[in-house]
């Protein structure tokens, strides 16, 4: 076996007191990681911000919803586990004076059953990914709620395309979860 110098590569270095330390390479490519961490955690909570967005441009008769993402482990066959979501909508809201579309309101009156109905299979897809924008430790398994109301994105709605990025801050959530 030859000994070869790490000094160009990213390692850990034993010292004989039993610390161990990064060496500057290391250091370097652990600042790299870090930053593109927090990009993609950024990335990751303006998509759920835009898709919720979306939700209120294609619905324009949509005023408020709220919106209770539970997330729980799960075991599958071979002893592992992965972490499953769920989405539950309620309190939905009209815009008063909209007009309601006919596919989804046949009796041309707001029915609230029909509008969590429709909000959840919309997002149902994207359940995972969503929680993971939102959440404040993406990995988390806690629950949370959002309140979602047309009035905090209304300047936003009025120019498409939507920043995600744009309608979390005007929700009040911080454009990148908290380290």
């Amino acid at each position: 076996m030859s000994i070869e110098t790490t000094q160009e590569k990213p390692a850990y270095l034993a010292h004989a007191d039993g610390t161990m330390v990064l060496n500057s390479a290391g250091l370097e490519a652990d600042a790299r990681y870090r930053a593109a961490r927090a990009d993609r955690d950024r990335l990751d909570r303006s998509w759920a911000g835009a898709v919720l967005a979306g939700l209120f441009l294609q619905h324009a008769w949509l005023d408020a919803i709220t919106l209770t993402l539970e997330a729980s482990p799960e075991y599958d066959d071979s002893g592992g586990f992965y972490r499953s979501t769920r989405c539950q909508a309620s309190a939905p809201r009209a815009v008063p004076g909209q007009p309601l579309p006919e596919e989804t309101f046949p009796e041309g009156a707001f029915d609230p059953d029909a509008a969590t109905s429709l909000i959840e299979e919309e997002l149902e897809e994207g359940m995972f990914d969503l929680y993971a924008g939102l959440a404040q430790y993406p990995e988390d398994y806690s629950d949370l709620t959002v309140s979602l109301e047309r009035s905090a994105i209304a300047a936003l709605l009025q120019h498409s395309p939507v920043d995600g990025s744009l309608a979390c801050i005007a929700w009040g959530w911080p454009v990148s979860p908290p380290a």
